[in-house]
């Protein structure tokens, strides 16, 4: 199972019956497939970078939740036919900041194995009277 969030956006005068009923019909498809929701985060009412539909507000939800590639497809295809949603948006929460430290981590390694500093060469004896 992957990791998954969703943000999508409600026409702002929507009541929140509305959203609830959104995020009840993303958690049936999440479950269906045997996932869960792990976090759940509305936004509320915002102002929109530019219009979208003649909106210049929306209605925003953020989630995050576990699940199979044919719950997102199904998903993707509910929210494309869904008149309300203004706009919707589906990634793979790919854990970035773990990953990029450990591949630091790995680079510095092999950076460190590659450039080792010269042996130190046995200093010359000293110049003395003879």
């Amino acid at each position: 199972m992957k990791k998954y969030e969703i943000v999508f956006v409600l026409h702002a005068d929507e009541p929140e019956s509305e959203m609830d009923a959104r995020v009840a019909k993303i958690e049936s498809m999440v479950k269906e497939t045997g996932g869960e929701i792990t976090d759940r985060n509305h936004w509320g009412v915002r102002q929109l970078a530019y219009e979208i539909q003649h909106e210049t507000r929306g209605n925003y939800m953020h989630l995050r939740f576990l699940s199979e590639g044919p719950a997102i497809d199904k998903m993707d295809t509910e929210f494309r036919l869904d008149h309300k949603v203004l706009r919707h948006l589906v990634v793979v929460d790919e854990e970035w900041k773990e990953r990029n430290e450990a591949n630091r981590a790995k680079r510095r390694a092999a950076a460190t194995r590659s450039v080792a500093p010269p042996a130190p060469e046995a200093a010359p004896a000293p110049a003395g009277d003879e």
